[in-house]
């Protein structure tokens, strides 16, 4: 039978040493704390079983290193025996979850945050990344990988930036942080982030979509089968069985869309720029508003792939 310490003080507290390396303050990076080590705290108390290498941590948990916490209704940090002392390498959180850095948070059900990998994988209906100037949604998982500072969301994915929306069965979400951000930036995110502290966080820099991609701006949508946004350049390419629908009933199709969320203009094309032609022509429906009590007549037209 697994022995085990436990700790039933109303608020109980555990210390052990983190992972080394060099001070980061910006993101969600809690392994590369330094030297700083980790705290766990409980309000129902602390499990320490020594044989299994684990603590569990229940009632209102916390664990902190540096500016990062996790909070859950139950922590499980796991560890080993190191050159300094106990590492924990792994910490699992179980029911309403928060992973919090200094102007980004993380919210689901469950997760598991691998130290070593530098990894953490949040699970529930939905999980969400909420950054100063984006929100992230999916309802079956998210991944965020801090050597990368990449995000990998599954299940009805949805990235929402000020007016714009990028919807997909899965969304990849490359990040830089705010502090190395061009100038021109500068403005946009200093009031997004006014209040916090560090300044630091952060920053869509694009964002992949793959599987029943749905774009939405201002004054159109583009649905396909794959997309891509660069936010530097304002950018946004579409492709696979393309549609453009602007006021609710023109429309446009084709097999590639280029569109430019800055000026508002958007190209299609009948195939992918520079590769083989898809055999599909670009096809577009105007539907004119009535006049009075009368409709007034509707084209639909095609022309040539090019």
């Amino acid at each position: 039978m697994t022995q085990f310490a436990r700790v039933s003080a109303a608020a109980a507290v555990l210390a052990v040493l983190g992972w080394g390396g060099q001070v980061f303050a910006q993101g969600f990076e809690m392994s590369k704390s330094g030297d700083q080590q980790i705290q766990v705290y409980a309000d129902n108390g602390i499990e320490w079983h020594a044989e299994e290498l684990r603590v569990i941590a229940r009632g209102n948990a916390h664990a902190v290193r540096g500016t990062m916490t996790i909070d859950a209704d139950m922590l499980t940090a796991h560890y080993r025996k190191g050159a300094k002392g106990d590492e924990i390498w792994r910490l699992d959180a179980d029911g309403n979850v928060t992973i919090r850095s200094p102007n980004d948070t993380a919210t689901g059900a469950k997760a598991i945050y691998d130290l070593d990998k530098a990894v953490f994988v949040l699970k529930g209906a939905p999980t969400k990344l909420v950054t100063p100037t984006e929100t992230f949604q999916a309802t079956e998982s998210l991944e965020y990988w801090e050597l990368k500072r990449m995000a990998v969301l599954r299940g009805d994915a949805i990235a929402t930036q000020e007016d714009k929306k990028l919807q997909a069965d899965v969304l990849t979400a490359h990040f830089q942080s705010k502090d190395k951000m061009a100038p021109a930036k500068a403005k946009t995110n200093a009031a997004a982030a006014k209040g916090e502290s560090g300044g630091n966080g952060l920053e869509l820099q694009r964002a992949e979509a793959f599987g029943h991609v749905i774009l939405t701006t201002p004054s159109e949508v583009l649905t396909g089968d794959r997309g891509d946004y660069n936010v530097e350049s304002g950018i946004a390419t579409v492709s696979g069985s393309v549609k453009i629908t602007r006021d609710g009933s023109n429309q446009l199709q084709g097999g590639y869309a280029h569109v430019n969320l800055n000026t508002g203009v958007s190209k299609l094309f009948a195939g992918t720029p520079g590769g083989s032609e898809t055999g599909q022509r670009v096809q577009g429906v105007f539907i004119p508003q009535k006049k009075g009590d009368k409709e007034r007549a509707s084209f639909s037209g095609s022309v040539p792939g090019n």
